[in-house]
């Protein structure tokens, strides 16, 4: 696909740019890829990542419940696909209005990993314009690695919520599945977030 970014290099400018902050991680590759990207960019275990498995729908979900308990900017990596499962989420968040809340969107207009079937974004579903009509206080779509790169970084440094759509494209590769198990995530999570003598999860 023209004119698209590769989800790996986009979670590694998340993880360059956004130092201790809470990252919530959609299911499946999303998560295998910012297991690998950690580990690549020697900030292996990075205990402020939470890696959602089993939860189709809920990685914003569960990114908007932390955002409202602490100060710090809280990310989610969601997909596209992910997020359709679960839209409602969205209104929630624009009612909410979490300003340290940033939900990115790999928005691939497909589900890869059950044979790269189009999801609704591959015809007339603008998440963007979702998102803004839900209340969204700033929304941005990008096509490539350097635009990701400006819109992220401007919007570290802006009031949220924010919502970024990234057109990614797929390799036809995934990553080995990440060896860690849903309850150590939760465990490692919470304790890094009660150290931090703020947020009661």
């Amino acid at each position: 696909m023209e004119g698209r970014l590769l989800r790996y290099d986009l979670i590694k400018t998340i993880l360059n740019k956004s130092n201790n902050s809470p990252i919530v991680s959609n299911l499946g590759p999303t998560s295998d890829e910012l297991w690998k990207a950690t580990n690549e960019l020697e900030l292996h275990p990075r205990n402020r990542n939470f890696y959602t498995y089993g939860s189709m729908g809920l990685c914003s979900s569960i990114a908007l419940g932390i955002a409202i308990n602490t100060s710090e900017t809280v990310i989610s990596i969601d997909g596209d696909g992910s997020l359709l499962m679960n839209l409602g989420t969205l209104s929630t968040i624009g009612r909410v209005g979490p300003s340290n809340l940033i939900i990115i969107v790999c928005d691939n207009e497909m589900w890869a990993q059950t044979g790269y079937q189009p999801t609704a974004t591959a015809f007339n579903t603008e998440l963007e314009k979702v998102a803004k009509s839900c209340g969204f206080k700033n929304t941005f779509k990008c096509t490539n690695i350097n635009e990701f790169k400006d819109t992220f970084n401007k919007s570290l440094k802006i009031k949220g919520p924010t919502m970024i759509v990234a057109k990614t494209k797929e390799t036809g590769e995934f990553p080995e599945v990440t060896p860690v198990e849903p309850e150590f995530t939760v465990y490692r999570f919470r304790n890094s977030m009660l150290n931090n003598n703020e947020a009661q999860l």
